[in-house]
């Protein structure tokens, strides 16, 4: 994987990495946002889906949803 990095004058840091996202490290989080109805039919929501599922629990919940993998474990919030 190649990546680079960019830091501003606030120290905030965005590290810009190529290669398989769901290959990255458990100690990394990964994140995205959903529509209210789950479908996740399309683009980069459908690997999501098939890696963590968890669409059902999802649903049953009927919130306006967060869905946060953090150490290869998914969180609803």
């Amino acid at each position: 994987m190649a990546s680079s990095l960019n830091e501003d004058p606030e120290g905030s840091r965005i590290t810009y990495v190529k290669g398989d996202l769901f290959a990255c490290p458990k100690t990394d989080s990964l994140a995205h946002c959903i529509s209210e109805d789950c479908r996740m039919g399309a683009g980069i929501a459908v690997l999501f889906k098939k890696k963590f599922g968890g669409v059902q629990e999802l649903l049953n919940q009927r919130l306006d949803v967060v869905l946060i993998v953090y150490n290869g474990k998914m969180y609803l919030r």
